[in-house]
């Protein structure tokens, strides 16, 4: 549906990339991620939390790291829940993105969630309706309208905080296993200093 409004309604072009499916290699990820000006990650709730995938995609991605794949680039997300933990996750993303270089717009959030889908058919064309500013899917439109505006903002003036510039693997997409970026190692093998 987004992908839709973006190129149809605000004539933006748009990619998907859907986590739960095989991803290309991590450098045409980062290639894809360069190329876009700015992202919208949807998650459902699984257990107060975000999916596996999309927790994989964040660990590997943390090698992009403030690099021109992420940084100053904006960032929204919509969230579906069946009744609560929807708010708690878009801001986790949120902090996680910002870490990663990325910033939020205004309205740039969306949590819907299966009650409040419920209150809102309950209520509808009632007079002094209760549940008119309950979050809906159409909302996305707002969420989406504001993502591109701020796309269209110079960022060359954000800095970056110190950090360790991680290697970036190059090969297939790590589904699973260990990940190495060369990262410092704090606790050495052997070390009897905790």
């Amino acid at each position: 549906m987004a992908a839709e409004y973006l190129v149809n309604n605000l004539a933006a072009a748009a990619s998907i990339l859907t986590l739960a499916e095989p991803k290309p290699s991590i450098q045409a990820v980062y290639k894809l991620l360069q190329e876009s000006n700015g992202f919208l990650v949807v998650s459902g709730t699984y257990w107060s939390n975000w999916g596996s995938p999309l927790q994989r995609f964040m660990e590997v991605i943390t090698s992009f790291e403030n690099s021109s794949a992420l940084f100053g680039k904006p960032l929204a997300c919509a969230v579906t829940m069946e009744s609560v933990g929807g708010s708690d996750i878009a801001a986790r993303l949120h902090a996680v993105f910002s870490g990663l270089g990325c910033w939020s717009p205004p309205c740039s959030t969306l949590v819907v969630s299966r009650v409040g889908q419920e209150a809102i058919l309950a209520s509808q064309n009632k007079n002094n309706d209760p549940n008119e500013d309950v979050w809906r899917v159409d909302d996305l439109e707002i969420v989406l309208k504001n993502l591109v505006t701020a796309t269209t903002m110079q960022n060359e003036f954000y800095v970056s905080w110190p950090h360790v510039t991680l290697h970036i693997p190059e090969g297939p997409w790590p589904e699973t296993g260990i990940l190495d970026f060369h990262t410092p190692q704090f606790i050495s093998p052997g070390s009897t200093n905790n």
